[in-house]
């Protein structure tokens, strides 16, 4: 996911000042602000709404040429960085403390699957078993994800991913692979195995699917 650390000063301070503007800004008012050329301006919001950062509306005019608003995109806002996995980390051990282990594994199971869910449209029953897999996999890489098929063999698949989105949560509750699997048993419809994992040591977490063929 994108962070605010990647853009330049300038433009670090442009997309603050519209987080704190939340109705946006013109042109003038972003060059008043920031004490730079409206010419600047225009630069960086070319830039930043190029990267999908920055939107526009027309700005109502009672007379004359039409003006333009800039605001913050929904990619825009997620720039600037948030506590997620502060945060699941105190709900899982408030889960773990208070409902225990084995309600924790059921709910990191259904969490699982309730994601898949948000992505059931693109699972076709139409699609072949290794257009399904890379579906998968292009999925998994719109999460985070580093993610590739590897075909053993007509029956069997594995799904390796270099790296894993959940690494801090995974690293203090080793039983969170469990939404993974689960995430993966219900878009593809068949057992998980997890063979390998980043968390334990492994060089990358690998999950195979046996039985998937056409």
């Amino acid at each position: 996911m994108s962070t605010l650390s990647f853009l330049g000063q300038s433009q670090q301070s442009l997309v603050t000042a519209l987080l704190r503007h939340r109705n946006g800004l013109t042109v003038d008012e972003l060059s008043h602000l920031l004490s730079i050329s409206r010419n600047a301006v225009n630069q960086h919001l070319s830039s930043l709404g190029s990267s999908g950062f920055i939107q526009s509306a027309t700005l109502e005019s009672t007379g004359g040429r039409p003006g333009k608003i800039y605001s913050l995109s929904p990619s825009g806002l997620e720039l600037f960085q948030r506590r997620y996995s502060f945060i699941a980390k105190l709900l899982l051990s408030w889960v773990d403390k208070n409902l225990g282990e084995q309600e924790s594994q059921q709910c990191l199971r259904s969490l699982g699957e309730q994601m898949a869910g948000e992505f059931e449209n693109r699972m076709s029953k139409q699609l072949s078993s290794a257009d399904r897999l890379g579906e998968v996999v292009a999925i998994m890489c719109e999460l985070g994800y580093d993610a590739s098929v590897k075909r053993i063999s007509e029956n069997y698949a594995e799904i390796v991913a270099n790296n894993c989105i959940f690494y801090k949560l995974a690293e203090e509750h080793q039983g969170f692979c469990a939404l993974d699997l689960s995430f993966l048993a219900a878009l593809l419809k068949t057992d998980i195995q997890h063979k390998e994992c980043i968390v334990k040591k492994g060089n990358y977490c690998c999950f195979s699917i046996a039985n998937h063929a056409d």
